[in-house]
């Protein structure tokens, strides 16, 4: 690199008026496409995770990058520098690379201000980070690559040029999308792609493939761009050099991809194989065959199930006795097996196409099998991995007897828990209230000791079932119950109601109490309520303290949302699992009008403690009692509509749906079965990037203000400091320099 050039190339920057434009536009659309187009302070749609900031930085990029390198377009073409062609452009694009650092170092607010709402996973961070300046100096070199090949590079036509070529090479990988290739040529676009290659370090990987790339790219491409500058002037380039330089890069990339690493830098490495898996894969006696079928058109449409095969390729890394291999999808073969496949939609200007595509995992260990049927990401693929394999290992099932024992229904009511406890690995049935006292004293001791209960309500029990219940988690079966004292019509109006609920007294004596009142606190879930006023539907947005959200804890790492629940009260070896903020209260029944004695309207109900006239203070909403002495395993969720249909309706915010309060179910009921461990997987991949930091609203709205004006006002004008300050000095050296001539 050539100091003197460097000096000049970076005085051309900060006196161009381009460099403080892209400078400024850089923060402002960053800034902008994060906060508001990704929704990021919308609560319902939050999230600390920062792949969307780095993926708006490399999108302005395509933009940003053009413009600061067209201030150096007089470089390019100045025949009267002393140095080489190869020493000239990488001084260049290193002097470009240079400035473009500055919008990257103030935006790197974002991420600070990230942590003031929520947990900011400093792995990603670091990964996001290295991988945008692999990702700037090889976009850099290709631009001056366009620049020296362009026969007239200081005209505006070849910016708008180097815009478009830079746009191609970003977005090309979705060509497949829209045209039908081969699939090597749909692989070889991927190849080349600079978004591609970003993904993975987006999200908090360091995969050794990306940044070779964007380095061998690099070197590439100044290479060319001293080929263009010797067709320019007249030099020839010898045959031998380029001929070696292509072969070196060629072997060099293709090592590479031979020959890579992978490191996990998030925090809880959600992209490697854990200590649990690794310790259950030891315990394999004999051979575990795992077999991916995954058609080559999916990896067209997602870069992430590329992911699941290298995921599975590591995963059997991690013992010996763990095997596995990747084959092409045979739609005749997967329906024998039960595999159906799913439809992606393709379409270009002239019509519309469907794709069937496979992404399906077989498991096979001695003479058992179990099957993933369609898989495109890891998020709790480990999870399902080592679920399967410690049941085919050890042959035993994890049974799950449900029961609805408020007089709602499991076919409608609560038609997601079965279906959501199956696929977590459970053999969930279903048992009717009325039959369960039978159901329970027929079971035999053994099969109670391997089963679980899960009853949800119990308003509607009677005196013999509660009894049979309490026999059998005194004979070793683990119980999980979703109850409170008192009840409320979902179908209609909320109306609380108390009914004689036996249960309780059990519950009593194994150490729960409830308080009766309902808990209320301001960490609570927005309620939307519709009204029609002269034919226009009217939407109303208001906080509703009774529907409680709990933060991200140790034992929620999402966070559930519970709905007219009553604290729990713990003594003995009873121990809290869920607990509100510091700032909830009670709202305590009122004896004068017992046919209502809560408050329920959304509208005037009090939204604080002391607007309610209670005081402050943590409520506990679940807990757990498992006594070894006693063989006692058993839990308590004090809201029976945790896992209600129509509840996960009026919760859910998006089209996937708010499915929190099943997994925290299903980690709980692992819990009381003794595997605490394997629950713990679903943690790991779990989202633990809510915004749960900051409660009160009004400090909220504070800091997003602050936060806001930081973004908008103060990093724009940071970003041409630096040109004031040199007019300032040019100035005043101008008028000492009249002065002088004056004289």
């Amino acid at each position: 690199m050539n100091r003197a050039l460097y000096r000049h190339s970076l005085y051309s920057f900060f006196s161009s008026s381009l460099f403080y434009l892209c400078s400024v536009l850089t923060v402002i659309y960053v800034s902008f496409s994060f906060f508001f187009l990704n929704r990021f302070f919308v609560v319902s749609n939050s999230t600390a995770s920062l792949s969307a900031f780095f993926n708006s930085i490399a999108h302005f990029f395509i933009l940003g990058l053009p413009l600061l390198c067209f201030c150096l377009r007089r470089f390019v073409d100045d025949d009267s520098i002393p140095v080489s062609g190869g020493v000239r452009f990488f001084t260049l694009a290193f002097a470009a690379f240079t400035v473009s650092l500055i919008p990257l170092a103030l935006l790197a607010f974002i991420p600070v201000s990230v942590n003031f709402f929520g947990r900011v996973d400093l792995g990603q961070v670091f990964t996001g980070y290295a991988a945008l300046l692999f990702y700037s100096f090889c976009a850099v070199c290709l631009i001056l690559c366009l620049f020296s090949w362009l026969r007239y590079s200081q005209n505006i036509i070849s910016l708008f040029f180097s815009i478009i070529i830079l746009f191609c090479f970003n977005f090309i990988h979705l060509v497949p999308l829209f045209l039908k290739t081969g699939d090597n040529f749909s692989v070889f676009l991927q190849k080349i792609s600079f978004a591609w290659h970003f993904e993975a370090a987006s999200r908090g990987i360091f995969d050794s493939r990306d940044f070779s790339f964007y380095f061998f790219a690099s070197a590439f491409f100044i290479f060319l761009a001293v080929c263009g500058e010797n067709r320019r002037t007249g030099l020839k380039t010898g045959f031998v050099t380029p001929v070696l330089f292509l072969l070196t890069v060629f072997f060099s990339a293709v090592s590479c991809d031979r020959l890579y690493f992978r490191l996990d830098f998030t925090k809880n490495r959600e992209f490697s194989v854990s200590e649990v898996t690794r310790q259950l894969c030891g315990q394999l006696e004999n051979p575990l065959r795992i077999t991916c079928w995954q058609s080559k058109e999916l990896k067209n449409f997602y870069p992430q199930a590329q992911e699941v095969t290298e995921y599975l390729s590591m995963f059997a890394s991690s013992s010996k006795n763990v095997f596995f291999n990747v084959k092409k999808a045979e739609p005749e073969k997967l329906e024998r097996l039960g595999i159906q496949g799913r439809q992606l939609k393709t379409e270009n200007s002239t019509k519309v196409e469907y794709t069937t595509v496979y992404s399906a995992i077989l498991l096979q260990y001695l003479d058992k099998s179990s099957i993933i049927p369609f898989c495109i990401s890891t998020k709790n693929l480990e999870y399902d991995l080592a679920q399967r394999i410690q049941q085919l290992v050890s042959g035993n099932q994890r049974n799950l007897f449900v029961t609805a024992g408020n007089g709602y229904t499991l076919d409608e009511d609560y038609g997601y828990v079965l279906p959501w406890l199956n696929a977590r690995g459970f053999f969930a049935r279903e048992v009717e209230a009325d039959k369960l006292p039978d159901f329970l004293t027929e079971l035999e001791i053994q099969e109670m000791e391997r089963s679980q209960l899960l009853i949800l309500g119990s308003d509607c029990l009677d005196d013999s079932a509660c009894e049979a219940v309490k026999i059998a988690a005194e004979k070793g079966m683990s119980v999980l119950v979703m109850t409170s004292p008192y009840t409320v019509n979902l179908k209609d109006e909320w109306k609380v109601e108390k009914k004689y609920n036996p249960l309780l007294k059990v519950l009593n004596g194994w150490g729960f109490a409830f308080d009766y009142s309902l808990a209320e606190d301001l960490a609570n879930f927005p309620l939307t309520m519709t009204s029609s006023d002269e034919g226009e539907t009217v939407y109303k947005t208001v906080n509703y303290p009774l529907w409680i959200n709990v933060l991200p804890q140790k034992e929620a790492f999402e966070g559930v949302i519970l709905a007219w629940a009553s604290p729990l009260i713990c003594y003995g070896k009873t121990e809290p699992l869920l607990q509100t903020t510091a700032l909830a209260w009670k709202q305590k029944p009122l004896d004068s009008i017992p046919d209502s004695p809560f408050l329920l309207d959304p509208f005037n109900i009090p939204k604080t403690a002391s607007a309610q006239g209670e005081k402050n203070e943590v409520l506990t909403l679940a807990a757990i009692l498992q006594d070894e002495e006693k063989n006692l395993s058993v839990g308590v969720v004090s809201d029976q509509f945790f896992l209600s249909s129509l509840m996960t309706g009026f919760t859910s915010s998006s089209v996937q749906g708010d499915f929190r309060n099943y997994d925290y179910t299903a980690s709980l009921l692992l819990k009381l079965r003794g595997e605490e461990k394997l629950g713990e997987l679903m943690r790991k991949t779990a989202s633990s990037s809510a915004l749960y930091k900051i409660s009160d609203e009004e400090v909220f709205i504070k800091t997003r203000n602050a936060v806001l004006f930081v973004c908008f006002a103060v990093l724009p004008l940071i970003s041409v400091l630096p040109g004031i300050i040199l007019l300032a000095v040019k100035r005043r050296t101008f008028k000492i320099q009249k002065v002088k001539y004056e004289k």
